[in-house]
């Protein structure tokens, strides 16, 4: 009977129970089988065993001195009453299974609703990432175009500085001509004066 499964055993000892309830103070292996509509009788033996025994051992505890009908009577109370147990029975674990299931989904949800913002952060870290990324570009073009400004500023203070030399230069070569040009008068004018003053001679 270990190997049956507990649904089988509670409907086999519902049905037997159901048989001593309706009047059938023995029910046999063949009545239990036709009242569950078919069956293996090598089911049903073992189980009818353990519940007769059962039976056996309540009315060997009632006292001898009750009538049949009352002691068939009380065995279909007890009968019912073990039904009314195996079903509140059921009911409790039908209820625990059904609170059981919606734990379950609470836990699903709340999971559910866990990975999806975990799953929204990172989506927001990704583009926050990608930010700090662009940023860091910028900064690095940014200083690269302050070294390149400083270097072309540098250029135009050497190149001013160069501009001004030159122009030094220019103002000064400008200064060397023009007392070139007043010796060069200078010396012409002496050259004519001497050509005058020799005209006059031979004269």
């Amino acid at each position: 009977m270990s190997t049956l499964a507990p649904d089988t055993v509670r409907r086999i000892e519902d049905a037997a129970a159901a048989l001593i309830a309706a009047g059938t103070p023995n029910p046999t292996n063949e009545q239990v089988r036709q009242h569950l509509g078919g069956g293996s009788l090598s089911h049903i033996s073992p189980v009818m065993r353990d519940f007769r025994a059962r039976q056996r051992a309540l009315a060997s505890e009632q006292t001898p001195a009750l009538p049949a009908e009352l002691t068939q009577l009380l065995t279909g109370q007890l009968g019912l009453l073990w039904q009314a147990a195996v079903r509140q029975a059921d009911a409790d674990t039908l209820a625990a299974r059904e609170q059981a299931d919606a734990d379950t989904e609470q836990a699903d949800r709340e999971r559910d609703e866990a990975l999806a913002k975990v799953a929204t952060l990172e989506s927001e870290l990704a583009v926050l990432r990608e930010v700090q990324a662009e940023r860091d570009r910028l900064l690095k073009q940014e200083l690269g175009l302050n070294e390149r400004m400083i270097s072309l500023r540098e250029e135009v203070v050497r190149q001013q500085t160069r501009n001004e030399h030159l122009t030094a230069q220019l103002e000064e070569s400008r200064q060397d001509l023009k007392t070139l040009r007043d010796s060069e008068k200078t010396l012409q004018q002496e050259l004519l004066t001497l050509a005058r003053a020799d005209s006059k001679v031979k004269k």
